[in-house]
């Protein structure tokens, strides 16, 4: 079973989250970001006009200050932008804007599924992904 769409959380989470990566990816690699398309991955990392790859952007509520799990849960649903024609980068950012990791997508794919009962779905497919495979940056001061 699959997490249903909920049109609140997206409008609390999705802008503000996606509005700290595409500063931090501009900070730390002097690249910029378009908007993907409204069912694709979240930004289109390019460079003078060329794509170089894609971000995709979750907000965590459940992590505040230092991140305290062995493994990072990625919703499988996910996976299908890890295999695009260009390096994908999930970036899992802090309830209070002030952390983000980011995995990539190979990774990401590598690693196993398990199936999690949360409050949104019961029995859904995750991605098991060990924290050792995430880099953490900080999001705030630039």
């Amino acid at each position: 079973m699959r997490k249903p769409f909920d049109q609140a959380l997206h409008d609390e989470n999705d802008q503000v989250a996606k509005q700290a990566v595409r500063d931090l990816i501009k900070f730390k690699w002097n690249l910029d970001c378009q908007e993907g398309d409204k069912y694709a991955v979240d930004l289109v990392v390019m460079k003078d006009g060329e794509i170089l790859g894609y971000a995709e952007v979750e907000r965590r509520h459940n992590w505040v200050g230092e991140f305290s799990f062995p493994t990072v849960h990625v919703p499988y649903r996910k996976q299908k932008f890890f295999s695009l024609n260009k390096p994908t980068l999930l970036f899992a950012v802090s309830k209070d804007l002030s952390l983000a990791m980011y995995c990539g997508g190979e990774e990401i794919l590598s690693s196993p599924v398990e199936f999690i009962n949360n409050r949104y779905a019961e029995n859904e497919p995750f991605f098991d992904v060990p924290i050792k495979l995430w880099k953490t940056v900080e999001l705030l001061p630039f």
